[in-house]
């Protein structure tokens, strides 16, 4: 009888606690409700303890970062053109209780989200064209500032009306309608074309430099060179017009009489013919004996 009451006291125990325990993990808050009203918020993991079901329950949230991605909206930016957007946005709940009392469930909040951003991000392009959208020169390319003002613009509203932060947003998709595709590409190529001929404009100059300064650098050379090898043949021409001296000065009569054959050298070459007087000084050390039977 003893037995039986220890294993009825054991079973209505496990009962209690199965009814009143329960656990919150690192990925969630809960909040316990009594008759539907919120008494107390959990934002730590760990065991808790309720009264039974049918008393109060157990509410679950996920604290997670969660992702959406809207639907694509066709906008007008500030310049009248149109264009087509798609955003993704990164949120979390930051106040579990205001997300409980104000949103149903997650598809809710996902679709509340979705015309929030929508909402800013047709107000905010009106301060934008479509050169701050797509264009060849990063610093006219305004995408970040624009998702920047929307992350902002967001959570002014999300924060206080559903306990939701907005951690970022990004511009996922950018699309035309047709009606001006063309023209965008059309501005597009002649950008590039213009980049092209700044690129090439660029090039020819540098060339043109890069020419001018060798062409001086070859210059210089050579005028360097020129006045080296002039330098070294007026030293030469010194010191042969020396040797001359020394040669003639030991003796003249020798020294005139190699001339006289180094001239002669010099100009009969080539079968060359030349009329001299019998007294030219270029015949005065041949020996001249003129034929007596003729």
């Amino acid at each position: 009888m003893k037995k039986l009451a220890i294993f009825i006291l054991i079973s209505l125990v496990l009962i209690l606690v199965y009814l009143t325990a329960f656990i919150v993990n690192e990925t969630e808050y809960a909040i316990v409700t009594q008759f539907g009203k919120p008494i107390n918020i959990i934002k730590e993991a760990g065991l808790y303890f309720k009264l039974p079901g049918f008393i109060q329950k157990i509410n679950r949230l996920d604290k997670r970062t969660d992702i959406l991605i809207t639907q694509p909206l066709q906008l007008l930016l500030g310049d009248k053109n149109p264009i087509i957007l798609t955003c993704y946005a990164c949120w979390r709940i930051d106040n579990p209780l205001l997300f409980f009392q104000s949103i149903i469930n997650k598809e809710v909040a996902q679709q509340k989200i979705n015309d929030m951003i929508n909402s800013h991000l047709g107000s905010t392009l009106c301060d934008y064209t479509i050169e701050n959208i797509i264009n060849t020169d990063p610093e006219q390319v305004k995408l970040q500032e624009i998702e920047d003002k929307i992350v902002t613009h967001s959570n002014e509203k999300t924060m206080k009306r559903y306990g939701i932060e907005i951690i970022s947003v990004g511009i996922r998709g950018i699309n035309y309608p047709s009606i001006v595709a063309q023209s965008v590409y059309d501005r597009m190529r002649a950008e590039r074309e213009k980049e092209a001929k700044r690129h090439r404009a660029e090039g020819e100059e540098a060339a043109a430099k890069i020419r001018a300064e060798t062409d001086k650098e070859v210059a210089q050379i050579q005028s360097e060179a020129y006045k080296q090898s002039e330098i070294i043949k007026g030293k030469g021409d010194k010191e042969a017009i020396k040797i001359y001296a020394d040669a003639y000065g030991q003796d003249p009569e020798f020294f005139t009489f190699l001339k006289s054959h180094e001239t002669l050298k010099e100009i009969l070459q080539d079968k060359a013919t030349v009329i001299l007087s019998t007294d030219s000084e270029l015949l005065k050390y041949l020996d001249y004996q003129p034929n007596e039977n003729k």
